[in-house]
């Protein structure tokens, strides 16, 4: 009787054990959207999503069947596969569905709404849903009607400006309406206002500007500017906001634009050299009629016989040499000088103008390698004594 008392609490023990095992080691099945097309889903349209389902937990889920719910306000469409056997699911293991064909309840509101997904294995039934973002047909905002100032941006620009008329073609107020964007490489903000525009409530119908202020960097390179952008709003009926992709581009135009590559000089003090300059195009339009111009200041010891230097056409990357003569005072310092210069190019109608600063380097006068010059007053005095010494000769020979 004691030996059989044994036997039952021992295989009690077995079996409590295998059930804590399994237990400690028991699946747990998750699901999320991958994408959804449109984006956002519209009210009243068809409709695809795509998700995935995965095992987090430790143990395995076996036979898995992942099935399609109706929910308001999804709805399978006919004819489309409702059930997916899936087999056994590992930890950590994940699997993404075929995409699944749904309708959208005209009746949907704003904002997200729970799409269900039910999930059977052999041991167990859940069902799991995740948020998928409608848009009522009742509010459509559009960006339209894009400007610039000037009108035709181009590199290095402070101070530009961009407008663009956001307009509700639905039929329905659309609340706290915000346009968000990014500015690309190449532009630069200057304010809160750079990237960011609220207009505030929108009736059906209703047309609103919005207005962005920025610098176009003189790196910011030719061609489409691509902005990505977006709406938010929020509907009466919901406090959920929102958000509509509105990306837009414009184009922005390139320009001539100037460097000072490399200085040579020759100037001594006291002197007359060259100053050399190596003028470069680093923008991406051609510069036509290029010309230096040294800004002349009466605080530096220089004069120039010319002011203005003619270099012609620059391509983009293309150098130029402008040569100046300077006459340089003999009471100069021997140093470096900053002389500022003006460059100006020519692009179909319009002049490009650059201002730049340059180091000259101005050095000593050379001393002379002749015989060494005799004072006049000296030459004066040794011209009179011997004209004193001669006169006293020919007098003693007439004695």
């Amino acid at each position: 009787m004691k030996t059989k008392t044994i036997s039952v609490l021992t295989a009690l023990l077995l079996l409590l054990g295998g059930v804590t095992a399994q237990q400690g080691s028991s699946p747990d099945l998750n699901a999320v959207m991958i994408n959804s097309d449109p984006v956002p889903l519209q009210s009243g349209e068809d409709a695809e999503i795509t998700f995935k389902v995965w095992n987090d937990g430790s143990g395995t889920a076996e036979d898995v069947e992942v099935s399609v719910v109706d929910n308001f306000p999804f709805q399978l469409k006919p004819d489309r596969k409702r059930t997916y056997s899936i087999g056994d699911l590992g930890p950590g293991e994940n699997v993404q569905l075929p995409t699944a064909q749904i309708l959208v309840d005209e009746e949907a509101s704003d904002g997200p709404n729970e799409f269900e997904i039910r999930l059977d294995t052999r041991y167990s039934s859940q069902t799991e849903s995740f948020p998928v973002q409608v848009q009522s047909q009742d509010i459509k905002l559009n960006l339209a009607n894009l400007k610039t100032s000037p009108a035709k941006l181009k590199p290095d620009m402070e101070n530009a400006r961009l407008t663009i008329e956001t307009v509700n073609n639905g039929e329905k107020t659309a609340e706290n309406v915000v346009i968000n964007t990014d500015l690309p490489e190449g532009f630069e903000e200057t304010s809160s206002f750079s990237t960011r525009q609220a207009l505030g409530n929108m009736a059906a119908g209703q047309v609103k500007t919005a207005e962005f202020s920025f610098d176009v960097e003189d790196s910011a390179e030719k061609g489409n500017a691509d902005i990505p952008a977006n709406i938010t709003y929020s509907t009466s009926d919901s406090d959920t906001r929102i958000t509509e992709n509105a990306d837009f581009s414009f184009h922005l135009a390139g320009r001539p634009q100037f460097e000072v590559t490399d200085v040579e000089s020759e100037l001594r003090t006291g002197g007359t050299g060259e100053v050399k300059l190596t003028v470069t195009n680093t923008g991406q339009e051609k510069a036509s009629s290029t010309r230096v111009r040294v800004l002349d200041s009466s605080d530096q010891p220089f004069s120039y016989d010319s002011a203005s230097k003619y270099v012609g056409t620059l391509d983009p990357g293309q150098n130029g040499s402008a040569v100046f003569d300077v006459t340089v005072e003999s009471g100069a310092s021997v140093k470096d000088y900053l002389i500022d210069f003006e460059i100006r190019g020519v692009k179909d109608t319009e002049t490009y103008v650059e201002s730049t600063t340059a180091q000259v380097p101005v050095a000593g006068g050379e001393e002379s390698s002749g015989p060494p010059v005799v004072p006049i007053a000296a030459v004066l005095v040794i011209a009179a004594g011997g004209f004193i010494l001669r006169k006293r000769i020919i007098s003693l020979i007439a004695r």
